[in-house]
């Protein structure tokens, strides 16, 4: 393994951007960098796997130095760098795929159209937790800061969607938003996870625990309502049964609450 040296490293990723140009060629240096750092002797822990794709092991903050001192890229050349964006995405192993993530949300909101149609195309493709988590956090970044509305009508797009994993982004998308949000925007995100809250089918239930998790921390005695209005809606021990997964997310008192509601539901005798 090489020692990291940031004055070599900046060097190298400086040479490395003057292939901006040239996708093809900038993707095999970024590989020979990468290679660079790549700990071969490294015995690398199994709950250290950060993807299913093929990826390297390096050093800590290697790949994010790389992602930083890029950036400008982005932001005086983003007609070539979505070009190289599109041409990371087809790399096999992680690490070109998270670069391309995120040279891709630094793109200028100019580019907002072709960012946010790239990364709804992104989303539609097989991806796993690691990937998924990549494209939402980088992809989206700077529309989520210069342009909520638009990142915000992507979330509702996903949760709309007919395909259980857009319905599952969409969540993941939206419970990293609600951290980051004004508490007036609370009201549509409510709207949002009601009818999966009060809905009987549990495949979209490991997502939406995150989502909630995420409003009882951002506004603990407005969801801790929001949850105890469903159980008086709802007659399906289902959503009973749910409800008890997000008693850890609160405080003693709205807890208790939550707790009576969930003994007070009404359960039809078929359900």
């Amino acid at each position: 393994m090489a020692a990291i040296d940031l004055t070599r490293l900046d060097k190298q990723i400086d040479e490395l951007a003057l292939l901006v140009d040239d996708p093809r060629a900038f993707q095999e240096e970024l590989h020979r960098l990468l290679s660079f750092y790549h700990r071969y002797s490294h015995r690398r822990h199994q709950n250290r796997q950060i993807s299913f794709l093929k990826n390297y092991d390096l050093p800590e903050k290697v790949l994010s130095h790389i992602e930083a001192r890029l950036k400008p890229l982005s932001l005086n050349q983003p007609d070539q760098v979505f070009a190289l964006v599109k041409q990371l995405w087809q790399d096999p192993f992680y690490e070109a795929r998270e670069l391309a993530s995120t040279m891709l949300g630094n793109l200028p909101l100019s580019h907002s159209e072709k960012v946010l149609d790239t990364i709804e195309n992104w989303l539609s493709e097989p991806l796993d937790q690691s990937l998924s988590e990549a494209v939402i956090e980088n992809a989206g970044l700077r529309l989520q800061a210069e342009s909520p509305e638009d990142w915000e009508k992507l979330i509702n797009r996903l949760l709309q969607a007919p395909k259980i994993q857009s319905k599952r982004l969409g969540m993941l998308a939206l419970s990293k938003v609600i951290s980051a949000s004004t508490v007036d925007r609370l009201p549509l995100y409510f709207r949002w996870v009601r009818e999966f809250l009060i809905s009987p089918d549990a495949s979209v239930d490991k997502a939406l625990e995150r989502v909630v998790e995420a409003l009882a921390e951002k506004s603990p005695q407005e969801t801790a309502y929001l949850l105890r209005e469903i159980l008086i809606d709802s007659n399906d021990s289902v959503v009973g049964r749910r409800m008890r997964h997000y008693l850890p997310f609160f405080d003693e008192e709205p807890q208790q609450r939550i707790l009576k509601a969930i003994k007070n539901q009404v359960i039809f005798p078929d359900k």
